[in-house]
């Protein structure tokens, strides 16, 4: 192991440890170990590697010799802006945590030997200040790329609500009959109701009118017991990462809740306004990614729930618009088959639409599926007519004419 050339001024003096008798042997299979091994301090500062650090930095060595005003983020070209991902800010995570860090893939400086590293740091015990810091070569067509991981950005809550309602966290689904309970009925309501705060009044009026006269638990009790399914290692009377409490009401904390409703409208409102702009081949990959995300109507597990009406209404709309953009470009592309999936799942979102189904059975006959064609026809004939009284404008006659 080499020390580096000194300590830094100001910087606190590594602890001598009383000598062991398997000093020797730690010693050598540090300086066999076949990865780079670092020792640096709270601050960054390098004080001792083994040589195969050195071998794998390459020309960028000397700087762990000879270190200065350098810390291990500055000789591994690792960003100091203190975000996430920043080597100080790691360091400090894994002193403070007490815990080994998941590796972390870091592009190197030119001059090493490999084009980037695989960087794991944990706390040297017994020193309260140093952290170890291991260091794998990289390739250059890794697939994992240097990302800002769960671990590192803290607690993540991701909540299907588009088709049946599922939850997980960063460590896995946070599944059960819990989302039929109470509880789970304050989370889907707070998510129905994502952008705003919901005062405490309002969740028991909307969700359980009869409360008060049956002396049923206050809302406190089922906001406690939601953030116990959401984050059982939370201590008691700790924050939560996921329900903020505001004015009295309660909110999803947005910035650690991700919601795959509101990715499906912004990739679908980009691919319209893609195709708005004449940026055909966006529109379809933005649209394409979006509806892929449309599993079924907005909480489709709570159909009767009056209060997921507006916003269900409101994302059936927004797939309505982006099925018809899409199904409109398939067919200027004359991918007759893409755009007939298209306006199955459009005709489905709008049964009484006669227009849409008038196109979709335009299309049937267009692509020679007659039997298709007055199958669809004779179905949609007999809806209007038991649901509005009244007959369809056009014939299949007039369809297979145009």
């Amino acid at each position: 192991m080499h020390p580096a050339a000194g300590p830094a001024p100001g910087s606190a003096q590594p602890t001598e440890a009383a000598p062991r008798p398997n000093a020797n042997l730690a010693l050598e299979v540090l300086n066999s170990y076949p990865y780079g091994i670092v020792v640096v301090r709270r601050d960054g500062r390098v004080i001792a590697h083994n040589p195969a650090a050195a071998q794998l930095l390459g020309a960028l060595a000397d700087r762990l010799e000879n270190p200065d005003d350098r810390t291990l983020s500055d000789i591994l070209g690792w960003g100091s802006e203190g975000g996430v991902l920043d080597g100080l800010s790691l360091i400090e995570r894994a002193l403070e945590e007490r815990a080994v860090l998941p590796e972390v893939r870091v592009d190197l400086p030119a001059g090493a030997r490999v084009p980037a590293a695989w960087v794991t740091l944990a706390p040297l015990a017994g020193t309260g200040d140093c952290v170890i810091a291991e260091l794998r070569p990289g390739r250059a067509n890794d697939r994992r790329r240097r990302t800002e991981p769960h671990w590192a950005r803290g607690p993540h809550l991701s909540i299907r609500a588009l088709g049946h309602t599922g939850v997980a966290s960063a460590e896995g689904p946070i599944g059960g009959q819990w989302l039929e309970n109470r509880a789970g009925q304050v989370l889907k309501l707070l998510v129905a109701e994502r952008h705003r705060v919901v005062s405490a009044d309002e969740i028991v009026e909307t969700l359980w009118q009869e409360a008060r006269a049956r002396n049923v638990p206050g809302v406190r009790y089922y906001i406690h017991e939601l953030r116990k399914r959401l984050e059982p290692q939370r201590a008691g009377r700790g924050d939560s990462s996921f329900i903020g409490r505001v004015h009295g009401g309660y909110v999803l904390l947005r910035e650690s809740v991700a919601i795959d409703a509101d990715e499906f409208e912004r990739l679908v409102e980009t691919g319209v306004a893609a195709a708005a702009a004449g940026d055909e081949q966006r529109a379809c990959s933005e649209l394409e990614r979006g509806l892929s995300l449309y599993a079924g109507d907005f909480l489709a597990d709570e159909p009767y729930a009056e209060w997921a009406m507006p916003e269900r209404d409101r994302l059936r709309s927004v797939a309505a618009d982006g099925l018809r953009t899409l199904a409109d470009l398939r067919l200027a592309r004359e991918d007759l088959e893409g755009a007939a999936g298209d306006l199955e799942r459009l005709a489905e979102l709008e049964p009484y639409d006669a227009e849409v189904h008038k196109r979709l059975i335009a299309l049937a006959l267009r692509r020679g599926r007659r039997t298709e064609a007055v199958r669809r026809y004779t179905a949609l004939r007999r809806r209007m007519i038991a649901t509005f009284g009244e007959d369809l404008d056009f014939t299949l006659a007039d369809l297979a004419t145009a």
